[in-house]
């Protein structure tokens, strides 16, 4: 009867895991505290267990997926630091799920020479599948060891830490 209730309370949880547009971490926690309450015959373990599982993956999750961003918003930096005015270049990132593999274009509009570094103003597009590419205006500058990165706070992962 025992097992049997907790496959019942495992497959309603799984049925609502999609219900959310992360529910990878949920729908973990939920096996494992499942299993774990069934295990110890103790429900308030269990659920102990499978919050901190949750917790534990959804924090995962969210560190690779913000670790993908950030790669992605260097490559395309990068790819606009090393390109003359008006040019376009085409970029693209594939990774190695599906999830977050992306593409546009990216041109340099103008340089700004300061005394404190050297900046870019770029205008950048990300494709998306059946509507048109809107064009986005942003800065990047030369860091000290030669490397663009994103002047702008919204485009730049780092500033964000772990509120994105």
């Amino acid at each position: 009867m025992r097992r049997a209730a907790s496959l019942l309370a495992l497959a309603a949880c799984l049925g609502l895991a999609g219900c959310q547009s992360s529910s990878i971490g949920g729908a973990t926690g939920a096996v494992v505290g499942t299993i774990s309450g069934a295990a110890t015959a103790n429900p308030v373990a269990g659920y102990a267990i499978g919050v901190t599982v949750q917790a534990a993956v959804d924090a995962t999750v969210k560190y690779v997926l913000r670790e993908w961003k950030n790669d992605q918003q260097n490559v395309m930096a990068n790819a606009a630091g090393a390109l003359p005015i008006g040019e376009v270049r085409q970029w693209e990132i594939r990774q190695p799920l599906s999830v977050g593999n992306e593409r546009g274009g990216i041109q340099v509009v103008r340089d700004i020479a300061t005394p404190l570094t050297h900046c870019r103003e770029v205008l950048f597009t990300v494709e998306q599948k059946d509507t048109p590419a809107p064009a986005y205006a942003s800065m990047i500058c030369q860091q000290p060891g030669g490397q663009w990165k994103w002047a702008a706070a919204e485009p730049a992962v780092a500033r964000w830490n772990g509120l994105q």
